[in-house]
C-alpha cells in the first residue's frame, strides 16, 4: 500500500499549503451496490474460522506463556499499581525495571525485587519527555539487555490540585498520561519486532468506558489511552507480528492507592457502592492477562469490557 505524502517536513508546514479539494464523487451505481453485499458475505464467510478458533480458545485455553527470565520496564513503579505490578513480574520470574520520577520509593521498590531474587534497577525519568525516554531505552540496552515488557503505569491525577484545567496542569496531564504511551512504544516497539517477542500494556480507567464528572481532562486522557492501544493493537496486526507482540488494555475501577485520590474519587456521584481493589490485586490482574495474551481487561473483573461498552 503507497500512501501518499507531502513534501514539507512538518505538520505546521502543511498546514500553509494551499487547500486542494478531492474532487466529486461520483455516486455509486446498483453494481457497486450488490459488490457491497457480496463483500459483507465474504467477511461473513472468511470470519468463521476465526469464530472456531475463539470457542475452541474458550473451551479449552491454552497455557500461560512463561515470561521467567524476560525484562520488564514498568512506567511509574515507585508506587501504586506500578509498584504492585513490579513485584507480581518478579513473582513470575521477571527482571524489572523501575522508571519514576520518585527516586526514594524506587530504590525501596529495587530492594524488594532484589529480594524476590531477580535482577532491578531504577532510573529517574520524566516520560513525558520524548529525550529522556530514547536515552532510557540506550541505558536500559546497555546495562540490562533488551526490553520485553512495557507496562506503561506512570500517570497523573490533575483533578487533585486547586486548578486543574491551568494550561500548564493540561499539558503536563497530557504529556504524561498520553505522550508517555507514545514515546516508549516508539521507544521500544521496534527492537521487539526486531525479536519477535514483547508485550505492551497500556493502563487506562473505566472512565474510558463511562467516565467520571468533574474530571474533564484524566477522562479525556484515559479515553486517548484505549484510542491509542486499540490503534497499535491494529498496527501490530498489520505489520505480521501478531501473537509474537502483543498488547493489554487494562481499565482499572477506583483503586485504593494515594489516600486523597481514593477519597475524592469516592465522593463523586455514583461512586460511593463501587468495589475498590487493591494495588496489589490489579498488579495481579495486569500479569495474569500478560501470560494469557488478554487483549483488555477490567478491574475488578465482574464485567467483561464488551458488556462495560453498553453503557457507553
Amino acid at each position: 500500500m503507497t500512501i501518499c505524502r507531502s513534501n514539507e517536513s512538518t505538520l505546521y508546514e502543511f498546514q500553509l499549503e494551499p487547500y486542494n479539494p478531492l474532487p466529486p464523487v461520483p455516486p455509486k451505481s446498483l453494481w457497486h451496490r450488490f459488490k457491497r453485499i457480496l463483500y459483507f458475505i465474504q467477511f461473513l464467510i472468511k470470519s468463521i474460522p476465526v469464530w472456531i478458533k475463539v470457542i475452541i480458545e474458550w473451551l479449552w485455553p491454552p497455557a500461560p506463556k512463561s515470561i521467567a527470565g524476560w525484562t520488564a520496564l514498568v512506567t511509574g513503579g515507585s508506587n501504586g499499581i506500578g509498584h504492585a505490578t513490579a513485584l507480581e513480574l518478579a513473582r513470575n520470574g521477571c527482571h524489572v525495571i523501575i522508571a519514576d520520577l520518585d527516586v526514594v520509593n524506587g530504590k525501596k521498590t529495587v530492594k524488594e525485587l532484589l529480594n524476590l531474587g531477580v535482577k532491578a534497577a531504577m532510573y529517574k525519568v520524566d516520560v513525558s519527555v520524548y529525550e529522556e525516554v530514547v536515552k532510557l531505552g540506550r541505558k536500559i540496552e546497555s546495562d540490562c539487555g533488551p526490553v520485553d515488557i512495557v507496562v506503561n503505569s506512570a500517570g497523573v491525577l490533575p483533578f487533585l490540585v486547586d486548578d486543574e484545567y491551568t494550561p500548564e496542569n493540561l499539558r503536563r496531564a497530557v504529556n504524561v498520561n498520553v505522550m508517555g504511551l507514545f514515546w516508549t512504544t516508539a521507544t521500544f516497539l521496534p527492537g521487539m519486532y526486531a525479536r519477535g517477542r514483547g508485550h505492551i500494556v497500556g493502563l487506562s480507567s473505566r472512565a474510558a468506558y463511562t467516565p467520571l464528572g468533574y474530571m474533564r481532562i484524566y477522562n479525556t486522557t484515559k479515553y486517548a489511552v484505549r484510542g491509542f492501544m486499540e490503534d497499535l493493537h491494529d498496527e501490530i496486526y498489520h505489520a505480521g507480528y501478531e501473537g509474537r507482540v502483543v498488547t493489554t488494555s487494562v481499565f482499572p475501577e477506583i483503586i485504593s492507592t494515594r489516600r486523597e485520590t481514593t477519597e475524592h474519587l469516592l465522593s463523586l456521584p455514583g461512586s460511593s457502592e463501587l468495589t475498590v481493589p487493591t494495588p496489589e490485586e490489579v498488579g495481579r490482574d495486569i500479569v495474569n492477562a500478560i501470560r494469557n495474551n488478554k487483549r483488555k481487561i477490567l478491574v475488578p473483573d465482574f464485567l467483561q469490557t464488551w458488556q462495560f461498552a453498553l453503557f457507553e
